[in-house]
């Protein structure tokens, strides 16, 4: 571990981690992510060191071990400081395998960061193209369109367990993020880098085949690192919430085309939960207006610890500890892994396909469950967005 004290906030934490074990000589799994966050701590503990600069929030690093033996350190580390962390980490940042190919970024995370890798992708030029931002090269890979933004690069959910930022997610509620660099989906629809977890993962093949001159490498370190000064310096957190609102609409729209008209039949109604999706955008439009229209660097401190706290907080409101009672410290009610297979809320896909598949009844009143469960999260995180009860 290693760790940068923050001068104003130092109880507040941004984490940054990538593992360190790996199956064989592990070059791109996981050194790719090793050797970025050690460039990243050697460039912000040099300027530290200098007197230069001294982040406002604190920053912690974490080197994990025996992620591939089943994500233990990052879980042991969670479980160890779980109030301490619950309490003060503001987001999480992940890079695993930094660099799978040398064509475009790629990025998932809770939809509050998608705005803030946005900004920092666009300060960043992509590696080996004149004049092109690493922003500019993503949206011709992987794009999609926001009501709200028009084409903007698609960043993915953090729904399963495939990294380190699985107990941050799932058992902390902490907003987390995984960013890599990768190959180009239009040319191949490989799952992954030819070398993954063989013995043949080797310096030498990460430098002739995956990055020669590691110029994707830098970029990820150069994007990466603008996230976590802007998450740990900015005086309002860079999240936004109506991004979050975008989200959930669109897996209750796809909950409703999929699941409604079977559920109106056994007279499950499925109003509440589009209720608290109602209430949830008009909170975070209230915060977003909260936050645009105050002068907060002439505010007193406590209006903007107050607004940053709202926005720290906000996917801890998600978490509902029996939620998923046979799933181990699965908490995240919108995050959740499904076996569903469906673009909505993971825990009503799920007992809607085993209700679907078994006809029982009791197995009905469960997809009821769930139903009442997502309507009582969302609505509870509508609420911490606004000012008071």
């Amino acid at each position: 571990m290693g760790v940068i004290r923050g001068s104003v906030e130092p109880d507040r934490y941004v984490i940054y981690g990538n593992h360190r074990d790996s199956w064989v000589h592990g070059a791109i799994d996981p050194s790719s992510g090793t050797s970025v966050m050690l460039e990243l701590t050697r460039v912000l503990g040099q300027m530290v060191k200098q007197g230069k600069w001294r982040p406002r929030r604190s920053i912690i690093f974490g080197s994990w071990g025996a992620e591939e033996f089943g994500l233990i350190g990052s879980a042991e580390y969670t479980e160890q400081y779980f109030t301490k962390l619950s309490e003060r980490t503001v987001a999480y940042i992940n890079v695993d395998i930094a660099v799978f190919a040398n064509a475009t970024l790629r990025a998932s995370g809770m939809p509050s960061v998608q705005n803030l890798l946005f900004t920092a992708a666009k300060q960043v030029d992509a590696p080996g193209l004149d004049s092109t931002s690493v922003y500019d090269n993503w949206i011709r890979y992987f794009n999609r369109t926001s009501p709200a933004r028009g084409v903007i690069p698609r960043v993915g959910y953090l729904s399963g367990a495939g990294s380190d930022y699985a107990a941050f997610v799932h058992y902390l509620g902490i907003t987390s993020m995984d960013l890599s660099y990768t190959y180009d989906r239009s040319k191949t629809n490989a799952r992954i880098y030819p070398a993954y977890h063989t013995a043949y993962d080797t310096f030498d093949y990460a430098s002739k085949f995956i990055d020669p001159g590691f110029v994707s490498h830098q970029a990820i370190a150069r994007t990466a690192g603008n996230v976590l000064i802007r998450l740990a310096d900015s005086l309002v957190l860079p999240l936004n919430c109506s991004d979050y609102a975008e989200s959930l609409e669109d897996y209750l729209q796809s909950a409703v085309t999929l699941y409604e008209g079977q559920l109106k039949a056994r007279n499950i109604s499925m109003e509440p939960l589009k209720r608290a999706v109602s209430s949830f955008r008009s909170a975070a439009s209230h915060l977003d207006r909260v936050i645009h229209s105050s002068d907060l660097a002439n505010e007193t401190p406590l209006k903007v610890r107050r607004i940053n706290d709202q926005l720290m907080l906000l996917d801890r409101a998600f978490l509902d500890p029996l939620a998923f009672p046979d799933k181990y410290a699965y908490r995240h009610v919108i995050w959740a892994s499904s076996s569903a297979g469906r673009p909505t809320f993971p825990g009503l896909a799920d007992a809607y396909a085993h209700a679907e598949s078994s006809a029982q009844s009791s197995d009905w009143d469960k997809v009821h469950y769930h139903l009442s469960v997502l309507s009582q999260a969302i609505e509870g995180a509508a609420h911490t967005l606004v000012d008071v009860i």
